[in-house]
């Protein structure tokens, strides 16, 4: 664990988050530019990783690497609450919860919707089932400190609810032979945004603070 806690000397634990999203952002954006008839209303983040991508590995590397800077991230994310004050009990346990969440990136990017549909589904359902529990207990966490602006609090329930209308409308489509794929389909790149817009502001954050 000395060793581990040593990446954090030599770098803030908000540079993980940073890191991460840029990795993810250098695999996105080409992969969205050579993707034939790329649509945000009909090309899912899903079909990037999937061999109709001439560059699938390429994002889908990118996309794991991304997995294992959050768990970096969520890591430092956990001291710097506990440095706080917040319960040492519950930041490891909301912890295991994000690490699960970020397992489920990493099932996504190992597993594309093409070639491993279901494995790709079931790290689908994880990645957002924890998600929204993570992100609910560091809502509850960061409202009962008062080290913590309501803010940082109320942004946290902004994005589970991405996280929920996205899950919701996922598994509406799956039961119901896509009757609304175009919602689900926004809904995602939705989500994608303000997921990604979680780990900016929280690592830029903790950096200020």
């Amino acid at each position: 664990m000395e060793k581990f806690n040593r990446l954090y000397e030599k770098m803030h634990p908000s540079s993980y988050a940073f890191i991460g999203i840029f990795i993810f952002l250098c695999g996105l954006l080409p992969a969205i530019f050579v993707h034939p008839d790329f649509s945000f209303l009909s090309t899912k983040i899903s079909d990037l990783g999937a061999p109709t991508n001439i560059l699938y590995i390429f994002f889908d590397i990118c996309w794991f690497i991304t997995g294992v800077f959050m768990i970096l991230f969520l890591y430092g994310f956990t001291k710097y609450l506990q440095g706080k004050g917040v319960n040492t009990k519950q930041t490891w346990i909301v912890f295991i919860f994000g690490v699960l969440s970020a397992v489920g990136i990493l099932g996504l990017a190992l597993f594309n919707t093409e070639q491993f549909h279901s494995l790709h589904y079931i790290s689908e359902l994880l990645f957002f089932f924890t998600g929204i529990i993570y992100l609910f207990a560091y809502a509850y966490l960061e409202w009962k400190n008062s080290e913590f602006p309501k803010y940082q609090a109320i942004f946290n329930l902004i994005v589970v609810f991405f996280f929920i209308l996205y899950l919701i409308l996922l598994v509406v489509n799956r039961a119901a032979d896509d009757i609304v794929p175009e919602f689900q389909t926004v809904a995602e790149w939705l989500f994608l945004f303000f997921n990604l817009a979680w780990f900016v502001e929280n690592g830029a954050f903790i950096r200020a603070n």
